[in-house]
């Protein structure tokens, strides 16, 4: 990052690295005490700080990783900042809360390595609540909602991504609209969203209705993550497979509207097979660009949309790690950079964490330094000998989630994100301890 000021650049690069070795505490914990606290806030207000300039470098770090496929994953989180009453220009982010829409776009890797930040936007409500009807609403251009965000990244995602690299977009529900898939079939790109509305085709059916009267092709084991929002734990399911192709109709409320008649998609349906007790069956209907030739195919896409989950780690550890919706500024202008360098931060932990799974044998020292690795194995260890040569990732997550409290029961998978940031936390404050002394 070049602001044109030393300065600046060296004040930056200490705020990000007290901010990775600190996660979970405030700008004011995060540092050496009130000055460095200061410093930050008189960055945040310098001239010569640019937004925009921030945002490109964060998102040319991450093209330079891309290669092959790489699955772009947009999503939409709330940064509920209601006890900030006076924070000037922060309006609502729902209804009843005071705060920023965060619309993030992260590069993964089909295998589930987080590469980094691609696009991140912000929005918050000057009104609590619109005054316009249902009907009303609904027959607005689509640069005047909410919801054209998810056109603006697809776009800013084309513009940007490297001549050889195939990207596949993947949304929720909340991507499932028909300009979305009008605009990615004008830009020529691929997506993975997952269908909430029946829509009806051009043989006078409901695509819901056609794709679960289709015979399954074979069966797949997914992992379900855990819904902490209605207590389920994580678990393995065995999921039927289906697809079929349709031509969805423009819906009639964008009949002015210059957009296609129709669009074609492939569905595929993910339903489980035998849920658990008092559960009702998991089922995914997911519309997407990419060819269905074989059931090869079709597993492809089911594997392309299970790392959609990524992304809602990213919230968490944003949240829960980096303390987003701690964040205290004079206004809202001043918070969005904020969290442009936490959602950094939050990437970084989590490409550490899956880097140590997916690709275990890769060497420790592409993202620590010598002093680090070396006193991340002796604090680990509890030895003052350190290793000659830099270990794996796998050893090196490992070591972290020991310090962040990892148990290594037999029963327990890898580290989680959670042992990963407290792990930094502890190497960190030891590396400042001991450099110098390795």
């Amino acid at each position: 990052m070049d602001f044109g000021d030393k300065r600046l650049n060296e004040r930056l690069r200490k705020v990000v690295e007290n901010g990775t070795g600190n996660a979970e505490k405030s700008i004011l914990g995060s540092g050496e005490g009130r000055s460095e606290a200061k410093a930050f806030y008189r960055l945040l207000g310098n001239e010569k700080f640019d937004m925009d300039e921030l945002q490109a470098t964060a998102t040319g770090s991450t093209l330079l990783r891309l290669s092959g496929t790489v699955l772009l994953i947009q999503d939409t989180s709330d940064i509920n900042l209601n006890g900030h009453k006076k924070t000037e220009g922060l309006g609502y982010c729902s209804e009843y809360v005071r705060g920023i829409k965060l619309h993030s776009c992260i590069a993964v890797s089909p295998e589930g390595v987080t590469f980094g930040l691609l696009s991140q936007s912000y929005e918050t409500r000057q009104e609590a609540k619109s005054s316009l009807t249902k009907a009303e609403r609904s027959v607005r251009p689509i640069e005047e909602k909410e919801s054209f965000r998810w056109i603006e990244t697809l776009r800013d995602a084309t513009s940007v991504v490297p001549d050889g690299v195939h990207f596949v977009t993947i949304c929720d529900r909340e991507g499932d609209f028909y300009e979305l898939y009008a605009e990615a079939k004008e830009l020529g790109t691929d997506f993975v969203i997952r269908v909430t509305h029946d829509r009806t085709s051009d043989t006078n059916e409901r695509i819901a209705g056609k794709i679960r009267k289709t015979g399954a092709v074979g069966n797949v084991t997914i992992n379900i993550p855990r819904d902490s929002r209605r207590g389920i734990p994580a678990r393995q399911a065995e999921m039927e497979v289906a697809y079929c192709r349709v031509n969805v109709l423009k819906p009639i409320n964008l009949a002015s509207e210059k957009l296609p008649p129709k669009v074609t998609l492939n569905l595929v349906r993910i339903t489980e097979i035998n849920p658990p007790n008092g559960q009702s069956p998991i089922e995914w209907i997911l519309a997407t660009s990419l060819p269905l030739n074989s059931d090869l195919d079709v597993m492809t896409i089911v594997q392309y949309y299970v790392q959609r989950w990524k992304i809602e780690r990213f919230h968490f550890v944003l949240k829960s790690g980096c303390n987003a919706e701690k964040i205290q500024q004079r206004t809202y202008e001043r918070i969005k950079p904020v969290l442009l360098i936490y959602s950094v931060i939050a990437l970084f932990i989590m490409t550490v964490t899956y880097m140590g799974r997916v690709l275990p044998d890769a060497p420790c020292n592409l993202f620590f330094d010598d002093d680090e690795w070396k006193i991340l194995y002796r604090v680990a260890h509890k030895t003052k000998i350190a290793p000659v040569k830099p270990y794996s990732m796998s050893d090196a997550v490992k070591y972290l989630g020991q310090l962040g409290g990892y148990k290594r029961a037999p029963s327990d998978g890898p580290p989680g994100l959670q042992c990963i940031w407290k792990g930094l936390f502890t190497l960190f404050i030891v590396v400042d301890a001991l450099v110098g002394q390795v």
